[in-house]
């Protein structure tokens, strides 16, 4: 496999960083993964704007190096013969020392706290307002297994003890490295026989999976959590959005703040991710929902995504 590590392609034996790098110390940097379709990139566009808010977010304004990000991306692609897969591009902080980067220890720094909205101490507010040399990685990654039938009768989900991060606690709305939440949230819904787990708000409402966005249909009106739950606003989600009035199914789109019992009388139920794409669910902590029929809004969902995903070719 060859990684792009800092403007140089190397195999992924050879790609190492520092163990002083602030993404491995502190979770201190930020990401997104990229669907690869017939060895191209999908929708490259949205995933680098989307980044480039996630470093604002977190005070990495400008970390992203001035690059022909497209053929990057397709350096990439040709040198690992990609076809259908996953790029991850990382950014973290580089390297700086423990303690913000003012020589003292690691007590009172919590990861992510210059994008929280909270006091920063001495060390830290230097190190978000200095220039940063960022460590800046793309590495290739598997599709999800999926057969045929999941895709077309959909998967099952479960609703998790783990609490998706309040607002309040950090920018929800940036794709950070701090990622424990969901991997908890994850292993749960493994442990449970589970695809994935929905995740709930503090307060007890409808969040996000914790690797996917959360959809479902109630008598013609598309639903799905809103941003303020503190959900990470996904590129597919949001291609979703734009997709359901064109259809021409009457559907409306409403984004609000739902309670997990609102699942209970969906018509439909969906996920949506870069690497799952548009993905029905077929049970809801095993209770199970109508496979989608080919003219249902989530078939018809699928086929619209899937031929814009061709068309981007």
């Amino acid at each position: 496999m060859w990684i792009y590590l800092n403007g140089r392609m190397v195999e992924d034996a050879e790609a190492r960083i520092s163990v002083m790098d602030r993404g491995f110390l502190y979770g201190d940097g930020v990401f997104e993964t990229v669907r690869i379709h017939h060895g191209r990139p999908v929708w490259l566009d949205r995933h680098l704007a989307r980044l480039a808010h996630s470093c604002r977010a977190i005070h990495l304004d400008g970390a992203l190096p001035a690059v022909d990000w497209p053929e990057v991306f397709q350096q990439v692609i040709d040198r690992n013969r990609l076809d259908h897969a996953l790029i991850r591009l990382t950014v973290s902080r580089g390297v700086g020392e423990p303690g913000g980067g003012d020589g003292g220890d690691d007590d009172g720094v919590g990861a992510g706290a210059a994008g929280a909205g909270v006091a920063l101490g001495d060390g830290d507010a230097r190190l978000a307002a200095s220039r940063v040399e960022p460590t800046v990685v793309l590495m290739p990654r598997a599709l999800p297994h999926l057969t045929a039938q999941q895709r077309r009768d959909g998967v099952p989900v479960i609703i998790t003890t783990i609490r998706r991060p309040s607002p309040l606690s950090g920018p929800t709305h940036a794709k950070t490295l701090n990622y424990l939440n969901s991997v908890l949230a994850r292993h749960e819904a493994a442990a449970r026989g589970a695809f994935e787990g929905l995740q709930l708000t503090p307060d007890g409402y409808l969040a996000e999976g914790a690797m996917s966005n959360i959809f479902f249909v109630t008598r013609k009106t598309l639903h799905t959590p809103s941003p303020a739950c503190g959900i990470l606003p996904g590129v597919t989600r949001a291609m979703a959005l734009e997709i359901a009035p064109a259809l021409g199914l009457g559907l409306r789109v409403r984004e609000g703040r739902y309670r997990p019992g609102a699942l209970n009388n969906a018509d439909a139920c969906f996920l949506t991710g870069s690497g799952i794409g548009i993905l029905p669910v077929a049970a809801i902590d095993g209770k199970p929902l109508p496979p989608p029929s080919p003219d249902s809004p989530v078939a018809a969902l699928q086929r619209r995504y899937e031929r814009m995903m061709e068309e981007e070719r």
